[in-house]
């Protein structure tokens, strides 16, 4: 059974009169990729803040890796590392890009080989190598974001926060980025908690998320629950040459909702079920030349449309 790392009740933020967390409870298990996704002002970074003990909750309580929240939030800000959406800030323009990063491995209490091993790993992870000798100011923006990237990730901290990490990063950038998330999970077990607002994002690399909207908590499940919970099923769009025996398509194929239009038919059929291999050899049986085919399943972006709409 899965060691919860989090778990944190009741969670109530207030600035002012406005709540931005609302009676918020998270549980995120040890290892895991756990996604936080919402609109602009949804609490995700505050959510983000108290975890770390950047912030401390008006209402609620809880543990972070075994400590508890209230009353040993240094023991827990010394084990976490957070990457924020201006971790840029952070960079001395003066350093070059390698020796901003040894600075910090200094600060972090690294030293001689495993300092420069973990530098050099670094850079190379998030494709800074070849430009390691040029100063910080030089480089673009989506780099330095990279560096501050870097700097959090230098020491191998059980627990990493990263809100919204790919926000300054180019397309390749972010695959990159995204397939170092997974490697970190993998190689040394730690915990990552990601906010995004690129639903593909959390959909290719988190194994749960948490819809959070207005400050309150909509939903939390793996992204297949999520589907299969609010949208089961997938469509399969076939365009056939000859349509002269299109209508024995339905005969043969009760168990699925069939749409048929000149010469294209579309198939409405459980998510996950493998219907397409089905589908097909109905075809191959009946003799009907298949000229093309899509598939189309429900995406994180439609659910979470789907779940705060109206709210």
């Amino acid at each position: 059974m899965a060691v919860n790392i989090i778990n944190l009740k009741n969670i109530t933020k207030r600035y002012g009169k406005e709540t931005v967390l609302d009676k918020v409870d998270i549980a995120v298990k040890k290892g895991e990729i756990f996604g936080i996704l919402g609109k602009n002002g949804a609490g995700k970074t505050t959510l983000v803040k108290i975890i770390c003990t950047l912030l401390l909750p008006d209402e609620g309580k809880g543990t972070v890796m075994g400590l508890d929240l209230l009353k040993e939030d240094a023991e827990i800000r010394a084990n976490v590392s957070l990457v924020a959406p201006t971790a840029d800030v952070g960079v001395d323009p003066v350093l070059t890009v390698e020796e901003n990063l040894l600075f910090w491995a200094t600060v972090y209490g690294l030293r001689g080989k495993e300092k420069l091993k973990r530098v050099t790993e670094v850079l190379k992870i998030l494709e800074l190598y070849e430009v390691k000798d040029r100063w910080a100011m030089e480089i673009s923006a989506g780099m330095r974001q990279k560096l501050g990237i870097g700097r959090a990730i230098l020491v191998h901290h059980p627990l990493l926060l990263l809100d919204e990490p790919t926000v300054k990063l180019d397309i390749r950038s972010k695959f990159s980025l995204r397939k170092f998330i997974k490697d970190v999970r993998d190689k040394f077990g730690t915990t990552i908690i990601v906010t995004t607002h690129y639903f593909e994002e959390a959909e290719k690399i988190c194994d749960r998320v948490m819809i959070l909207n207005e400050g309150k908590v909509v939903t939390v499940d793996t992204i297949q629950n999520l589907k299969l919970k609010f949208n089961p099923f997938e469509r399969i769009l076939i365009k056939v040459k000859d349509t002269s025996r299109i209508k024995d398509i339905k005969k043969h194929l009760p168990q699925y909702k069939i749409h048929i239009s000149h010469n294209n038919i579309e198939f409405i059929t459980p998510l996950f079920e493998n219907a397409m291999e089905t589908i097909l050899h109905s075809f191959d049986t009946m003799n009907i030349e298949i000229e093309d085919i899509t598939s189309y399943t429900p995406t994180l972006e439609e659910i979470f449309l789907q779940v705060t709409e109206g709210k």
